[in-house]
């Protein structure tokens, strides 16, 4: 049975009078990977934060029972001079594991991210991406059952985007739940559990349509291409008037159900 390791019950929190979350509910539980949506400033990183305990809420409350939290920021911290095992073994000492348990954490996670050939290269010698990598392997030295990953994909190439989704999948076999926000909305449909898309200061939680909200029909009229957006229940009309026409009928792409919702709310400003 799952078990519930943190949860929000009607919280509020403001920045300078500016309210951020207003009777804000969440809950996580094991073995999930949890997906968070939001424009900038609705409140992604308040959340994290206050999931953390970096921040308490105003009113309402929020339940911490995990045992071991691993928290990757936006804002990005490394010891840059430091070589990548002496920087892990580091986050290691600082979270109180056994000398004994250290060095096997540590070459487990060298081998996972794919950093074994940097083991002994300083942070700041490092690509983007493979400093990316050696944040997120940080945050899996302590053994989390709670992860919280704000934009885990940022600065990592496509292989190391895949290798990401990987490491997501074998946290969620071995129960570890994780929070993560991120714009690649084709990743979340396809590995999260659950997401919420954070507007008017509340977690909604998108639950996908049975059929696409929509569809993007792209097709030559009269050599130009030309690119419009349908209901699903227009689509056959739309087809037929094209053929009618006779402008051939170039593609139809689904509109996935999340980028439907997303977009919505940038064009409501949520």
């Amino acid at each position: 049975m799952a078990e519930r390791l943190a949860a929000f019950d009607r919280v509020w929190f403001s920045y300078d009078g500016r309210p951020i979350l207003e009777e804000a509910s969440l809950a996580l539980s094991t073995g999930e990977v949890v997906g968070l949506l939001g424009l900038n400033g609705t409140g992604k990183t308040t959340t994290m934060r206050l999931i953390a305990g970096i921040l308490d809420p105003e009113r309402g409350a929020v339940e911490r029972t995990y045992r071991r939290l691993g928290y990757l920021p936006e804002e990005r911290g490394l010891y840059r001079r430091l070589t990548v095992e002496r920087y892990l073994r580091f986050v290691g000492e600082l979270n109180g594991l056994p000398k004994a348990d250290l060095r096997p954490a540590v070459d487990r996670l060298m081998e996972q991210f794919r950093l074994e050939e940097y083991r002994g290269r300083r942070i700041e010698a490092l690509s983007k991406g493979n400093q990316q990598k050696v944040q997120l392997a940080a945050t899996l030295v302590p053994s989390p059952d709670l992860m919280l990953w704000d934009e885990p994909f940022s600065g990592l190439d496509a292989l190391n985007q895949d290798l990401l989704l990987d490491v997501l999948r074998d946290l969620r076999s071995r129960g570890v739940a994780v929070l993560l926000s991120t714009h690649r909305l084709d990743d979340l449909e396809l590995l999260a559990d659950r997401t919420y898309i954070l507007a008017k200061k509340r977690f909604v939680e998108y639950i996908p349509p049975r059929q696409p909200a929509g569809y993007r029909v792209r097709f030559d009229q009269d050599g130009a291409d030309r690119s419009i957006e349908v209901a699903s229940d227009e689509l056959p009309s739309q087809v037929q008037e094209c053929a009618a026409h006779g402008w051939p009928v170039l593609s139809v792409t689904p509109k996935t159900g999340l980028e439907s919702i997303f977009r919505e709310l940038l064009g409501e400003g949520a």
